[in-house]
């Protein structure tokens, strides 16, 4: 449109000022906060204004590395879909907050503390629009945004591990985890490939988005730790750790 009108609209988020944080987010937590839950904090909290975190990098480290990033990528998603703008500053971390520090905070910012508290009270207000609240689950989507090749391991290593501990073979919900075509091709190339799929997962490039907009699949009791999923559609969220279980056929 730029190119066709001769001009482009002027987004403050592109300037200086617009790019400064008019929240500080404070996290306290007693052990690492689940990237979607906090991200959804985040986002119901800071609206159209950008955050300032600090605290996370004591979970996640100071370092972008392949860990770090797809906790971002998780997080990020949820702050977007949760109502946020997507532009959020973790100190000693992100790039600008490494170079500029508290400068990027503005004068007279709010302070939001995330505590186990406000995580466990954020999830408890997640509506259950199931029409049967009970009903047992009969699909689990893993990887919206798509998963990583990282998470994609981790998760092998994982499902491993839980159905070892319960004496199961398989999962016992059909299970899927979606990531890019291009991840999946790299995926496939790997050891891990073989491993998953004996545990009975299936991975996929499908859109658990556009497969639950289907009016077929909303009558259906999908479970996701997916914020994305859980507010666009029917899905019912859980944490990764809670996924694990369910999934396996353990107990928490």
């Amino acid at each position: 449109m730029g190119s066709v009108v001769g001009y482009v609209p002027h987004f403050g988020l592109l300037t200086d000022e617009g790019r400064r944080a008019t929240w500080v987010i404070e996290v306290k937590t007693t052990k690492k906060p689940e990237a979607q839950l906090l991200g959804s904090a985040i986002g119901m909290k800071v609206m159209e204004d950008v955050p300032y975190i600090k605290g996370l990098d004591h979970w996640i480290g100071d370092e972008l590395n392949d860990e770090s990033c797809a906790y971002l990528k998780d997080f990020g998603a949820a702050t977007a879909s949760n109502g946020a703008v997507g532009l959020y500053h973790v100190d000693n971390l992100t790039p600008e907050a490494k170079e500029l520090g508290e400068a990027l905070i503005s004068e007279g910012a709010q302070v939001y503390v995330i505590d186990d508290a406000e995580l466990q009270r954020i999830y408890d207000s997640y509506p259950v629009i199931w029409k049967k609240p009970d009903a047992t689950p009969k699909l689990c989507f893993m990887g919206c945004p798509h998963m990583s090749l990282e998470q994609l391991k981790s998760w092998t290593v994982k499902v491993e591990n839980a159905l070892k501990a319960t004496g199961n073979k398989k999962v016992v919900i059909p299970t899927v985890f979606t990531t890019a075509p291009k991840v999946m091709e790299a995926f496939n190339k790997t050891e891990f490939a073989k491993r998953l799929e004996a545990t009975g997962v299936i991975v996929s490039y499908i859109c658990p988005l556009m497969y639950m907009n289907n009016p077929l699949c909303r009558k259906m009791p999908v479970i996701t730790s997916s914020n994305k999923l859980r507010t666009y559609t029917t899905a019912r969220y859980y944490t990764d750790e809670e996924i694990l279980v369910k999934i396996t056929g353990g107990k928490k």
